[in-house]
């Protein structure tokens, strides 16, 4: 045998009644016991990660806020279940003091009262609650009665509203009522914090989001993030998911500034920026006036990498099969186009320039190289700065039925395009900037 024991801790370890028959067990037993598989589930839960597992999805009326069932894990490790669709009118209640002590006196809840206008985050955060009476045992000497105690400790739900800081501007660019629900996401996405990485990344600050930002005593490692609102006193607008919504995270063991650059949560954050803007560009295709947006309207910043239903008709360029015909019949746009596809170069403007079809393969993974890369400026001196985004017809899309719609795939401007082995046919440099015959 070669190996031997120098040494044991048991300092902090899980208490554990030893059950054996005749042993008198008093309720701090049984509560200390339970604390101590509560804190062994904490430790499982911090070990596989903090998020949504599934559901938890907010939806919003004019002036009431719907979470799905699901569940999430939050940044401590417990659990947080909603059983059933909840349906909360915008008001906010006092703190609830989490009772964690199960075999101890219940806590008491707070009063409600108007939410102020602002921008907020949406959490959610496990509670107790008790429930039921049981009669309690008479003592052998006393006449009087023994009264009664709580029979469960019901866990639940709650749900908070923390207020979120007013903003003037995000990565430079000045917020208006219509991108700010945008740069609100890229200040929760941590993008004027990540810009500072490459200059030092040795004692970069990990607590780079906008979250990080906000007092822990509002948001507490309780605290799982669902969703961002802004409430104008009389109705809910800019209800985005993805500005706060996450994945299961793998935990970062990393203690140095070395952590922004390795830890899952950079690609967690990704992954949500790149969802956040698809989900605003489903919802102005749904509003039917997406042909004639400018991307400089709603977006400050674009991700590196994204996806735009196109308007040009899908069968008039598989037809052509070449880049030059595909390149004109994207210029001919028809007024029986609906209102749910773009215009990519209305979309641009200048912020991108048209580069031809390319495969499926390029653009997919581009979107997997694009996770911890920078946003993308949507209006700029290009100058100064050059163009760095270009888009793409997708051939695989080119090629399919006159029934799907078309779309364009944009990128930065990433150092491997040049050597990835996927196809890029390239755009003639006329096809850069078409006129727009649409009447």
């Amino acid at each position: 045998m070669s190996s031997q024991t120098i040494g044991s801790d048991f300092t902090g370890g899980a208490l554990l009644p030893n059950y054996v028959n005749g042993r008198l067990l008093a309720a701090e037993d049984l509560a200390t016991g339970q604390a101590s598989l509560l804190a062994r589930d904490t430790r499982i839960g911090r070990a596989a990660g903090a998020g949504v597992v599934q559901g938890l999805w907010v939806t919003s009326g004019a002036t009431t806020l719907t979470v799905a069932a699901g569940t999430g894990i939050t940044p401590s490790g417990q659990p947080v279940a909603a059983a059933r669709t909840i349906t909360l009118p915008l008001a906010l209640s006092a703190t609830t003091t989490v009772d964690t002590a199960v075999f101890s006196r219940c806590s008491g809840g707070g009063t409600g009262s108007g939410v102020a206008a602002g921008a907020y985050l949406l959490t959610a955060r496990p509670v107790q609650q008790r429930q039921g009476q049981v009669p309690l045992a008479t003592s052998p000497d006393s006449t009087l009665s023994p009264g009664c105690a709580a029979r469960w400790t019901a866990e639940g739900v709650e749900i908070r509203a923390i207020a979120l800081p007013a903003l003037t501007t995000v990565f430079g660019v000045d917020t208006t009522t219509d991108n700010l629900r945008n740069l609100t996401a890229h200040w929760c996405f941590g993008a004027e914090q990540l810009v500072n990485l490459p200059s030092y990344p040795f004692t970069f600050d990990p607590a780079y989001s906008g979250f990080d930002r906000l007092a822990p005593a509002d948001l507490t490692d309780l605290d799982l993030p669902l969703a961002v609102f802004r409430w104008d006193g009389q109705s809910v607008a800019d209800l985005d998911n993805w500005s706060a919504r996450r994945r299961i995270t793998t935990p970062d063991p990393v203690t140095s500034g070395w952590s922004a650059t390795v830890a899952d949560r950079r690609d967690a954050d990704g992954q949500a920026r790149f969802l956040q803007f698809q989900e605003q560009i489903d919802l102005i295709a749904a509003g039917g006036n997406a042909r004639h947006t400018e991307a400089t309207q709603h977006f400050g910043l674009l991700p590196p990498v994204g996806f735009l239903p196109a308007a040009f008709q899908n069968g008039t360029i598989a037809a052509s099969k070449d880049v030059a015909s595909a390149a004109s019949a994207g210029r001919k746009l028809s007024a029986s186009f609906t209102g749910s596809l773009f215009d990519p170069w209305t979309f641009f403007g200048g912020a991108a320039t048209f580069g031809g079809v390319i495969d499926w393969s390029v653009a997919d993974f581009a979107l997997r190289q694009s996770w911890q890369l920078p946003p993308e400026l949507t209006s700029f001196n290009s100058d100064e700065r050059g163009i760095r985004l270009t888009f793409y017809w997708v051939r695989e899309n080119l090629d399919a039925p006159e029934t799907i719609p078309t779309y364009v795939v944009f990128m930065t401007d990433l150092p491997w395009r040049q050597g990835y082995g996927g196809t890029v046919t390239k755009a003639p440099e006329a096809a850069d900037t078409p006129k727009d015959t649409a009447t």
